[in-house]
């Protein structure tokens, strides 16, 4: 390896042979860099700490084809292992890494429940548990909002509890960005990298950059940016009785009055608010001239189409939409709804609206909009009406980027249903239903973990490793066999020594509860302990967490009824020295 740690491999497409009169050229061939989240190459990767990829293809004559795609993972190399170009082959064929390599491809999904347990799930897989990634419960308090950073390959969240912003890799590693917060609240994801946060405790508004933190006094209370899905290269702030718009970097585009305003919204070319029977609109490029637009009702909610045109308009208290095109400047559709519109979602050319009830998702397409027609809007049916959740922000639709398909959750059946543009056409059933892991989800948000491209050739991944040891990137081009290999410059990490093993076990009482055993690898019990015991069913989301304290026989004083919840898994936690490996428990026969 070279400075820098810059490995350059031929991708081999076999067009030699052991008979040919003279050596060929290879078409592609391929360089990998790691470096960190300013461009600086990196001389050791540490595990747990996000990195970047950069990947540059060069050909041997002409240029790269423009639709290269290539497909990359990182893999524990060991005795046996399959050639690149086989790995490579096989993942082609199977659509996926072998557990316990990091995928560089596709959707990752976290989901925050609504008593703060957090589930990270790999869509791609769907055997049993396997597509669970990792889980954390924030037992301080649940977090206030959740958003995904592409650039570092993160998910953040805010805690109002702790005071902090964290990220979390999909694996479960987890650093703070930002401490000693006032009520951190809404976030939105930057496009450079980093997030917008609205302090909730003092009102300002906070730009967390990779280890900087901006902060500017506004009074904020709402944020948008300019992007109907993904990360924002401009946002909107309402602050106190004005509408604020800044760039990436922080300059301020627009300071505007706006009192009484309700909602903001940010397209391409224009911001906009909502006040009573009103929709006041200003363009960027003429910000001096305001424009009013008349609206048929009060609405205090508003989404904008991702080409900034068509604008949704709804409200948290009453029932049905309008649509109003920014082209014509008045509304020239809306409907009636059985329930009012929790929130609007969209697509390329597709708008997805979710009702309170969580019964229906309305499906749009955007294309069709036209003035004074009939609403066409293809009807999903998700499940049975429920009451309405009034326990704070929700976000249940979720872009399955860079896939064209929404992903459109029903909490309290625990299950998210994958929808496309066609649902727009008919009220056909979803194409495909996803069981969530956790309790009751409350939001989501989806990690796009594939390459990136820069360039003619160039492709980024942001990535981290989960635990310590040799790891190797594998990349398939895409093109026949054509793969390559690299070595990562792993930094050494000293293993944690191996805790001795326990064991627990089950014991069904006369009364009909379930106590806990708790003994050492010897058989010797491990008495007077206090900890937390979790308990999940493997059919369902049932899941108990409770604490518990053993006697001096290692039983523990709190028993358990478990009546029609089996199978499940028991794991316990507690500060001891013995380490105890989780325990199935199934059905008596």
């Amino acid at each position: 390896m070279t400075a820098g740690w810059r490995a350059a491999v031929a991708l081999l497409l076999g067009l030699a042979s052991a008979g040919t009169a003279q050596e060929l050229k290879e078409p592609l061939t391929a360089s990998a860099a790691f470096v960190d989240d300013t461009g600086q190459s990196l001389a050791e990767i540490t595990p747990g700490v996000p990195f970047r990829i950069r990947l540059q293809f060069q050909a041997a004559m002409g240029s790269v084809p423009s639709d290269l795609r290539p497909m990359a993972w990182l893999r524990q190399p060991g005795q046996g292992d399959l050639t690149c170009a086989e790995t490579a082959a096989a993942y082609r064929a199977s659509g996926s890494a072998a557990l316990g390599s990091v995928d560089l491809n596709g959707p990752v999904l976290a989901v925050l429940a609504r008593d703060g347990a957090l589930s990270v799930l790999d869509p791609q897989r769907s055997l049993g548990s396997a597509n669970l990634l990792a889980a954390h419960l924030f037992q301080e308090g649940a977090p206030a909002d959740m958003v995904a950073d592409p650039q570092s390959g993160r998910f953040l969240l805010s805690l109002p509890a702790r005071g902090e912003v964290v990220a979390m890799t999909p694996y479960g590693q987890m650093q703070p960005v930002a401490r000693g917060l006032d009520r951190p609240g809404a976030l939105l994801a930057a496009a450079s990298g980093g997030a917008w946060l609205i302090e909730e405790g003092s009102g300002d508004l906070l730009r967390l950059g990779a280890g900087t933190t901006a902060r500017w006094p506004l009074g904020a209370r709402a944020l948008v940016g300019d992007a109907a899905a993904g990360p924002a290269r401009r946002v909107a702030v309402l602050a106190g009785d004005k509408v604020v718009v800044l760039q990436d970097d922080g300059t301020t585009l627009l300071n505007h009055p706006a009192p009484g305003a309700l909602a903001v919204g940010l397209g391409p070319d224009a911001v906009m608010w909502l006040r009573p029977g009103r929709l006041h609109l200003l363009w960027l490029d003429t910000p001096e001239r305001e424009v009013q637009i008349a609206l048929p009702g009060n609405f205090d909610r508003l989404a904008v189409s991702p080409q900034g045109r068509m604008i949704y308009l709804f409200a948290h208290d009453r029932s049905g939409f309008a649509v109003l095109d920014l082209a014509l400047g008045r509304v020239v559709q809306g409907a009636e709804t059985a329930s009012p519109v929790a929130e609007v979602a969209f697509l390329p050319d597709t708008a997805m609206l979710r009702l309170q009830d969580q019964s229906v998702v309305g499906v749009m397409d955007l294309r069709l909009v036209r003035p004074d027609a009939e609403a066409a809007m293809g009807q999903v049916a998700l499940g049975p009406p429920q009451p309405v959740w009034d326990g704070g922000l929700q976000r249940l639709l979720v872009p399955l980027l860079p896939e064209p398909a929404m992903l459109a959750i029903h909490a309290d059946s625990f299950t998210g249903f994958v929808l496309d543009a066609r649902n727009a056409l008919s009220n056909r059933p979803p194409m495909e239903a996803m069981r969530l892991r956790g309790g009751i989800p409350r939001m989501a948000s989806v990690l796009d973990r594939s390459l990136r491209p820069q360039g003619p050739g160039q492709f980024i991944a942001a990535a981290s490793l989960p635990r310590p040891g040799p790891w190797q990137l594998v990349v398939s081009a895409g093109l026949g066999q054509a793969a390559f290999c690299a070595l990562l410059p792993v930094a050494p990490g000293e293993q944690p020594p191996a805790l001795p093993q326990g064991r627990i076990t089950a014991q069904t009482q006369p009364d009909g509860t379930l106590r806990l055993r708790l003994l050492r690898d010897d058989g010797q019990p491990v008495a007077d302990l206090t900890g937390w015991v979790d308990m999940a069913a493997l059919i369902g989301n049932w899941r108990q967490r409770q604490p518990f304290q053993t006697d001096s026989s290692g039983l523990t004083r709190q028993g358990w009824k478990l009546d029609g919840m089996r199978p499940l898994v028991v794991t316990v936690s507690a500060d001891t020295a013995v380490e105890f490996p989780p325990l199935m428990l199934e059905e008596p026969r």
